[in-house]
């Protein structure tokens, strides 16, 4: 498989993978691959080898094979997924993109955006992506976003949030955000391009419906 060159890691965790081609299209040349638990199976499918396996694989068989792996108690204060992005930050990199983190069980994906929250703050970029979303946090700084057909929302998951939204349907100089708010979901770009602003605090960002 020809990968395209660039430098991350991407975590393969245990989450919805219904099209093996999105870890086809998302993992590039040179990305540092952590499987988490049962993702290692969706990578294994897909002829992918990670370089690290982490888990309790409560949920699959530990892995046979000579990549590095670190076997976790099934009783535990974090799930895999934090474990593979502790491991991750650890390793050095500040960017990092998760794919099977989004679907199945709505617990694990709000405990993923937890984990995003909390890193963002540590300087660490966490997107997380399935075959319909994409999912990143902005702080104390601007994205330009291509015209495309989907649809996006702001959301201020911790706490008062001011974005600046330009290129919308919505536009707005200083949108106030707040954790119990629906006000920011589905905007859409009517621009060429379109960029979003995180005056203060962090937002959180979806695209939604992306192979519509």
């Amino acid at each position: 498989m020809e990968l395209i060159e660039r430098k991350r890691c991407v975590i393969v965790a245990a989450g919805t993978i219904s099209d093996l081609d999105i870890l086809k299209k998302n993992i590039f040349y040179d990305d540092y691959i952590i499987a988490a638990d049962a993702g290692y199976t969706k990578l294994k499918s897909a002829g992918i080898e990670p370089h690290l396996i982490v888990g309790d694989f409560d949920s699959s068989d530990i892995p046979e094979n000579d990549v590095e792996l670190i076997t976790l108690s099934p009783v535990k204060d974090y799930t895999d997924t934090e474990f593979a992005v502790m491991q991750a930050v650890e390793r050095g990199y500040g960017e990092i993109l998760i794919i099977g983190g989004l679907g199945g069980r709505i617990d694990h994906s709000m405990a993923n955006i937890a984990v995003m929250l909390r890193y963002k703050k540590q300087g660490v970029n966490i997107t997380m992506v399935d075959e319909n979303h994409r999912v990143f946090t902005l702080a104390n700084e601007s994205k330009v976003i291509v015209k495309g057909n989907y649809y996006v929302s702001v959301f201020a998951p911790d706490g008062e949030c001011k974005v600046k939204l330009e290129g919308f349907y919505y536009n707005n100089d200083e949108l106030t955000l707040y954790p119990d708010s629906s006000v920011g979901v589905s905007n859409e770009i009517v621009d060429d391009n379109a960029k979003i602003t995180a005056l203060s605090g962090t937002a959180l960002v979806i695209f939604s419906n992306l192979n519509m």
